[in-house]
């Protein structure tokens, strides 16, 4: 999965006891992904964050 974000600055992970209402985006994708990570376009104006999350099938 990637998302374009239109902040180019990489915000830290934030931890669980903060008490922030919002920003837990990358907390939520490190709880998720296999692996993840923060990428700059080549236009210098946004990043890409990207995941790699597994996807569970039921066997039946």
């Amino acid at each position: 999965m990637e998302v374009l974000d239109a902040r180019v600055e990489r915000l830290p992970v934030r931890t669980q006891g903060e008490p922030d209402e919002s920003g837990r985006g990358l907390l939520m994708v490190e709880a998720l992904a296999d692996k993840w990570g923060v990428e700059l376009r080549p236009d210098g104006l946004h990043k890409t964050v990207w995941a790699d999350v597994p996807v569970c099938t039921r066997l039946s």
